[in-house]
């Protein structure tokens, strides 16, 4: 007798991403005592607020960059596992605008930042002319922002139309209507969108590590004007695309909880995610020793005279070493385990602690270049808990007008099947 088919997990088509009331209370919770703690320091200790309110911007904003890049990532990849994750991941781009208003204020901290405001050493112009600086670092954040936002309208457009006819009363609003405006029938949205997301992804790719090259560059190096590092820009960007995988895979856990869905956001999505999670878990470290190797054997170590004070003196050096246990040793070692990845309360768990090293990287770099004291970490995380607040409020808002899974997507019941076969 033939073996039967693989039972397929029950897929609710037109399901709305409403998250659950808690989770708005939260993030409420979470914005109002970052908001108490940047007035307080607002009129307590204005040098330290902008120290602290730059590390939390560059983290935040660059692991929402990065979660929209994940779908970009494995829609070049045709990882097809990875299809039901792709909403949860491009609704991050609801955050992004947001960003770029919150980097306004940064322009007029710009003289409290960078030590060298006043006298730009005359070696590093035109790059470090102030217009040039902050009008490109401005231009970057808009450009991604807005490449983000057009490319998960080319997915949820046909999405939201499908979902519609199925569901019409939870998606009734202007919204809908407005991003389904001059609909062209089912067959023809579905090549369009699929027609435009294929050329799309390989723009955002690039754009981001592009982009984010330049920001780690002019926000962390240039803090430092005798920091020269040939390999930085690359390690900028993958610190915070490590720190975006683990993203997407606690927001993973978080909505199969929230929407019941641990049918289909089942223990092999969820081991796939860790993989990955896990690999540039490794990734990140290598670059993080890369640094110290390329520039020993090039006999430049005055270059990362930075590197070298956070390696050897304290607090630096105390705190250097719990962000490499945090974001390296405890994901490294939890993650060997299969079953850890496959359950969802372990995999939390180590994205977690991969999110926290990363959190307290950025801090660490932005406090030892130009921080003198004790670090204000205390400070910086109560003000990543407006941050925090903030930016999940945005994320909420706009998910819950859109439907949840890849209604339109092709590929979305293939994926389904090769989870059934394999898992």
């Amino acid at each position: 007798m033939a073996d039967a088919a693989p039972a397929l997990p029950r897929l609710a088509p037109a399901l709305p991403a409403a998250a659950p009331r808690a989770a708005w209370m939260l993030f409420w919770i979470l914005l109002a005592a970052g908001a108490l703690g940047l007035l307080r320091l607002a009129f307590t200790d204005p040098a330290k607020l902008w120290v602290c309110y730059l590390a939390n911007f560059l983290f935040f904003t660059g692991i929402a960059q990065s979660a929209v890049v994940f779908s970009a990532v494995t829609r070049g990849c045709n990882a097809r596992w990875a299809r039901p994750l792709h909403r949860l991941a491009e609704g991050f781009a609801f955050v992004l605008p947001a960003a770029v208003l919150l980097f306004i204020p940064l322009i007029f901290a710009a003289p409290r930042l960078f030590p060298w405001w006043g006298h730009p050493p005359a070696r590093k112009l035109p790059w470090l002319l102030h217009p040039f600086l902050l009008g490109r670092d401005l231009g970057i954040l808009a450009a991604l922002a807005a490449f983000s936002l057009f490319y998960l309208y080319r997915g949820a457009r046909a999405d939201l139309g499908l979902a519609r006819r199925q569901l019409p009363s939870a998606y009734a609003g202007r919204f809908a209507a407005w991003l389904c405006r001059r609909w062209r029938g089912e067959a023809e949205e579905i090549r369009r969108r699929e027609r435009s997301l294929g050329r799309l992804w390989v723009g955002l790719i690039f754009a981001f590590v592009y982009g984010y090259s330049i920001l780690g560059m002019d926000w962390n190096m240039s803090l430092n004007i005798h920091w020269y590092d040939y390999i930085y820009d690359w390690f900028f960007y993958i610190t915070l695309w490590y720190a975006g995988l683990a993203l997407v895979a606690l927001a993973a856990i978080a909505w199969r909880r929230g929407l019941r869905q641990h049918a289909v956001l089942d223990a092999g999505r969820l081991h796939d995610i860790g993989e990955l999670t896990f690999a540039f878990a490794i990734f990140w470290t290598y670059l993080f020793w890369a640094q110290y190797m390329v520039e020993w054997f090039a006999n430049e170590q005055p270059n990362i005279h930075l590197l070298f004070m956070i390696s050897t003196t304290q607090p630096w050096l105390t705190i250097a070493w719990i962000t490499l246990t945090l974001a390296f040793f405890l994901p490294f070692a939890f993650g060997l385990s299969r079953s850890w990845k496959r359950r969802a309360p372990t995999l939390a768990f180590i994205a977690v602690l991969a999110l926290a090293g990363i959190w307290l990287e950025q801090n660490l770099v932005v406090e030892a270049s130009i921080w003198h004291g004790s670090p204000p970490l205390l400070a910086s995380a109560l003000l990543g808990c407006g941050f925090l607040g903030g930016y999940g409020l945005l994320y909420l808002a706009g998910m819950r007008r859109l439907p949840f899974f890849p209604l339109a997507d092709p590929l979305m019941q293939e994926a389904m099947v090769i989870d059934a076969v394999r898992h």
